[in-house]
């Protein structure tokens, strides 16, 4: 039970379709939840969001929680903010916004994005280890948009705005911290500084960047009157909403696994040290600003748009399913928008092997299976890039909305011969902004007390069979070859 006098946390998650806000007390129970949707806003090829609204979320949840938990937010000891991470906005010297956040829907900055994979893909990946969405943008933005690039003194992301804006912050005292610069393709991972030389063959300016920082390092202050709060409130850093979810959800071990099954679909191992996927360009490797821990990762699709998609364009109804349906030769291959995993963006969704005999409950079966095919892919990454042997993994945990789908957990167990760990519906980024605000980098012993209070806590195991061994081991094998050659056309037909 909450003290009187106990410390507690702001955090809050500001994410593409929603913004989540919580108070939590120092033991990890969440005093306070809630939410509000996140607007986007399109303008014929433009859709960004507008900073000030996030920004004006987060104040109006605050004095929410001021007027239901007063007594609670006067203890508060520190704010901070996980979110989106490939996205990008600029300010000015007084911390106003001049460019927008123009995030991963926004596609304007496509072409560049384009030329800069092809011209530096593998100087980038070794220097910063993932696609340099934040610098395609950057570029775009200097060639296509010359006034909102000479008056934008720092290029920055949607934390740091909503963060420097509530410490009352000026430009040159902007910050970013380590977790999203894989996506931002400027930096040197392992020097912890930006890469001058990138950025000079990008013909990009150094000091519109801003300061890289540690999710828990304070970087300002909220003053105790502006929400009567006993002391003033520390602002932290913050983090990438993917890396916070890891964190939330205990993943901090080398040889952690876990599966996002959300709005985007991700695959992610924890390691500790930085293992760029030069070659082959499907893991980006992200430091998280913390220790040793490295996190290797690849986002597969929009998983959660997809099965919603399918949800609601076809009328379908998934509870009828009891048990894994043969799908009898179906794949579907799921980059509807594009393949991230390695990048590209020609790739459209597409059914293979369609015959008379199949029906919604094959088309969903196959739509299941797939992100479990590509999975597959990615973790033969992992161990390779990782020096891992076959029987190295074990286990993995998912979250998400998709987690507490037994058909899919029971697909993927057996289509990657690991066990699947099934976790208990909660903000999981929420949970990781909380350990990073009450126990900066000493994450395992504060995720230790959230198991030994069951703040976090397995909903179901599922366990793969082995006898359904050879015949996804034929599949996997055909759905890489279907993939790799459906590519092809799609990349013939770009050009």
């Amino acid at each position: 039970m909450t003290k009187d006098n106990e410390k507690t946390y702001l955090c809050f998650d500001l994410g593409t379709t929603r913004i989540k806000s919580a108070l939590l007390d120092s033991q990890g129970n969440i005093i306070y939840l809630d939410s509000e949707k996140a607007l986007s806003h399109r303008d014929g090829d433009a859709v960004i969001q507008k900073p000030e609204e996030y920004y004006q979320s987060v104040i109006r949840q605050i004095q929410a929680m001021g007027r239901k938990h007063g007594e609670f937010l006067k203890n508060a000891d520190s704010l901070i903010c996980s979110g989106q991470m490939a996205g990008i906005l600029s300010i000015d010297k007084n911390w106003e916004v001049v460019m927008p956040w123009t995030y991963s829907v926004d596609t304007r900055a496509n072409r560049y994005l384009s030329g800069i994979e092809d011209d530096m893909a593998p100087d980038i990946r070794a220097s910063s280890g993932g696609v340099p969405f934040m610098a395609a943008k950057i570029k775009w933005i200097k060639e296509e948009l010359p006034d909102q690039y000479a008056k934008s003194v720092k290029f920055i992301n949607l934390n740091t705005y909503v963060a420097g804006r509530l410490a009352g912050l000026t430009g040159s005292q902007s910050f970013i911290d380590y977790s999203v610069l894989a996506m931002n393709g400027l930096a040197d991972i392992e020097k912890g500084t930006w890469n001058r030389e990138i950025i000079g063959r990008l013909g990009l300016d150094e000091e519109k960047l801003p300061i890289i920082k540690p999710p828990y390092s304070q970087v300002g202050a909220i003053p105790k009157e502006r929400f009567a709060t006993k002391d003033d409130i520390k602002v932290l850093a913050g983090i990438g909403d993917q890396i916070a979810g890891f964190i939330g959800a205990g993943i901090l071990e080398k040889g952690d696994l876990i599966d996002v099954a959300g709005t985007y679909t991700v695959l992610g191992y924890a390691g500790d040290s930085f293992v760029p996927d030069v070659d082959d360009r499907i893991i980006s490797s992200i430091y998280s600003g913390m220790g040793d821990l490295y996190y290797h990762l690849a986002v597969v699709a929009v998983g959660g748009y997809l099965y919603n998609w399918f949800l609601n364009g076809f009328n379908y109804d998934d509870s009828r399913l009891d048990r894994v349906k043969d799908t009898g030769g179906l794949f579907f291959i799921p980059y509807v928008g594009g393949r991230t995993a390695p990048l590209q963006p020609y790739y459209q969704g597409t059914f293979y092997g369609l015959k008379w005999e199949h029906d919604l409950d094959s088309a969903y079966t196959s739509m299941l299976e797939c992100i479990g095919y590509d999975y597959d892919l990615i973790l033969d990454k992992i161990k390779e890039l990782n020096g891992l042997k076959k029987d190295d993994l074990h286990k993995v945990k998912v979250i998400g909305g998709g987690a507490g789908n037994h058909i899919w957990n029971t697909l993927k167990a057996n289509i990657m011969g690991l066990d699947y760990e099934a976790m208990e519906e909660t903000s999981y980024e929420i949970l990781g902004d909380f350990l990073i605000a009450r126990y900066g980098d000493d994450l395992k012993t504060g995720y230790k007390r959230l198991m030994d209070r069951d703040i976090v806590t397995i909903n179901e195991k599922v366990s793969p069979d082995r006898e359904k061994a050879d015949y996804y081991r034929k599949n996997k094998q055909k759905y890489r070859k279907i993939v790799e050659k459906i590519g092809s056309i799609y990349r013939e037909f770009e050009r």
